[in-house]
């Protein structure tokens, strides 16, 4: 409320000889009434006034009551990071382009690599890091050369039912040679 009726307006108002008694009433009335209007607000904008805050009010309080979601904090955000890079490294570990390397180095190999974009292959990565650190590979097997077939020792060369040892000539054979050498 602003100083609109104070002692200086009132004494402009009742020194002014020009105004009749009344119309110095009136004038001291309505100073009074500006005085009081100042500071007046009406029962509808009262209202609704109240009724934003009580609804600003709720909305704040549902908000505060509501139950944090973890996957937005920063910890969570920093642990699915972690999580996600180990299990590229778990994949990476069963590719058949890691296969040659040795398994106590797989993590310092894997973490060699760059896996930026614009960066060269992984197959030529691991040739560079293989000539570098050979020690962390496995030797290079030669492979079979031909139709595939491996030096491979064989049981038998007619596999008999599941659950029963295959028979052949020579196990035949020798049998019979067991048999009568007892």
């Amino acid at each position: 409320m602003s100083n609109i009726f104070t002692r200086k307006a009132l004494n402009e108002i009742m020194s002014n000889e020009g105004l009749t008694p009344e119309q110095r009433t009136e004038q001291v009335f309505g100073l009074y009434g500006r005085a009081l209007d100042d500071g007046y607000i009406a029962k509808g904008a009262a209202a609704q006034a109240q009724e934003t805050a009580l609804t600003n009010a709720r909305t704040e309080w549902e908000k505060a009551q509501k139950a944090p979601d973890p996957t937005e904090s920063d910890a969570y955000k920093q642990l699915r990071g972690e999580f996600d890079a180990y299990k590229a490294m778990q994949t990476a570990r069963g590719s058949k382009e890691y296969e040659g390397v040795k398994p106590k180095f797989f993590e310092t190999v894997y973490g060699m690599i760059d896996r930026a974009d614009g960066a060269k292959p992984v197959e030529e990565q691991l040739k560079g890091i293989r000539e570098s650190y050979e020690e962390y590979f496995e030797a290079e097997q030669p492979q079979p050369s031909g139709n595939g077939a491996r030096n491979t020792p064989q049981y038998s060369r007619q596999p008999g039912h599941p659950g029963v040892n295959p028979t052949s000539k020579e196990d035949e054979l020798f049998k019979q040679l067991s048999d009568s050498w007892k």
